[in-house]
């Protein structure tokens, strides 16, 4: 039996124990101003009797999770946070989707190598279902097949084990892995997520990100002699006082050289990670081991550098999951480096992260 999770008082149950703008606030550090967080706050009452019914005592239902999606900026992270820091429960996890990928598929490796002729998904599921009553995911996306193999059986033995999902998606779950190849093998999950959750979009409005934000201060363009200087004026007051290294950052045995560090900032250029075949975890790794990053040389992305702008994406969603900073040059602007179609929606998301990263 889950524990009582919820606080109440005479007038009722209050969402998570949030009663002011300022227990809100306080939750969660989003750097934005109180009209901001009024404004997020404003949808968040639209969702908390949902929030509320996952943990409410003496409740004898199955307890269903809840699916949040909709467009960039719209404060979906911030009602899963508030949420997440006031749920009293010691086996609760959040974490970005990428980042429990990566733990899976390690944990699947590892197990194979113990537990032969075992179905080691099973395994790996009841494992992580011990850890957490409730599992938290910022910007859940599958754009591996790998991912979108494992995460039906994988998901049907967690929610066996009465794992709650809480999610953030920039799309309902019908348009996961849309056009996937064997998409079929995602399907399942898909209806488990719809039976197991509440899906709630939430409604069109102002990305806070670019009103509170301007975006612009640290992200040089276009490429020239004058905007190099510039940002190696940049390194050069970042790195005073510290011995500028080189230094490889390892994944899964590969190494990835990072040819400038110092202060905890790495400088890089474009085709040093994003021309070369590095995958989402190995952008969560540079961004868990670096404060910021500066990238050197961003040219201008379309549809015939398709893997490199995935691999921005990627990289972007990384460095922002980490509350990294992000110092580029770049041909063009952010808003306008990416001129193809196959990746366009995906990257408004990446136009709005970097314009708070853009940011020191």
């Amino acid at each position: 039996m889950i524990p009582e999770l919820v606080k109440t008082n005479k007038i009722g149950v209050k969402i998570c124990g949030i009663q002011s703008l300022d227990d809100a606030v306080q939750c969660i550090n989003l750097g934005a101003d109180l009209n901001i967080a009024k404004k997020s706050l404003k949808n968040f009452s639209g969702v908390q009797r949902r929030m509320t019914k996952i943990f409410t005592k003496n409740n004898t239902k199955e307890i269903k999770g809840l699916y949040l999606y909709g467009g960039v900026g719209r404060g979906k992270s911030m009602m899963m946070d508030l949420f997440f820091h006031q749920v009293q429960i010691k086996e609760k996890r959040r974490l970005h989707f990428h980042d429990f990928m990566k733990e899976v598929h390690q944990s699947i490796l590892e197990k194979r190598k113990i537990e032969k002729n075992k179905d080691t998904v099973l395994l790996v599921g009841q494992d992580l279902a011990k850890k957490a009553k409730l599992l938290c995911f910022d910007e859940m996306e599958v754009k591996d097949i790998a991912d979108a193999m494992i995460l039906s059986r994988l998901f049907e033995v967690m929610f066996a084990q009465g794992t709650i999902l809480v999610t953030t998606s920039n799309q309902p779950p019908d348009g996961l892995y849309k056009d996937g190849l064997h998409r079929d093998r995602i399907l399942p999950f898909i209806e488990n997520l719809k039976l197991k959750t509440d899906v709630v979009e939430i409604p069109e409005g102002e990305d806070w990100r670019k009103r509170s934000l301007s975006g612009q201060k640290y992200w040089l363009n276009p490429v020239n002699k004058k905007n190099r200087e510039k940002i190696n004026e940049i390194f050069k007051t970042l790195s005073i006082g510290f011995e500028i290294i080189s230094e490889n950052v390892e994944v899964s045995g590969r190494k990835i050289n990072i040819p400038e560090v110092a202060a905890g900032v790495a400088r890089i250029s474009f085709d040093d990670l994003c021309n070369k075949p590095l995958a989402a975890a190995d952008y969560i790794e540079i961004a868990l081991r670096y404060k910021g990053i500066i990238i050197d040389n961003i040219p201008n992305l379309n549809d015939n550098l398709r893997n490199q702008t995935r691999r921005f994406i990627w990289l972007v969603d990384a460095l922002y999951d980490k509350n990294c900073f992000l110092i580029a040059n770049a041909n063009a602007d952010f808003s306008d480096i990416y001129t193809g179609e196959h990746w366009k929606f995906e990257f408004q998301r990446t136009i709005s992260r970097i314009t708070e990263m853009s940011q020191l």
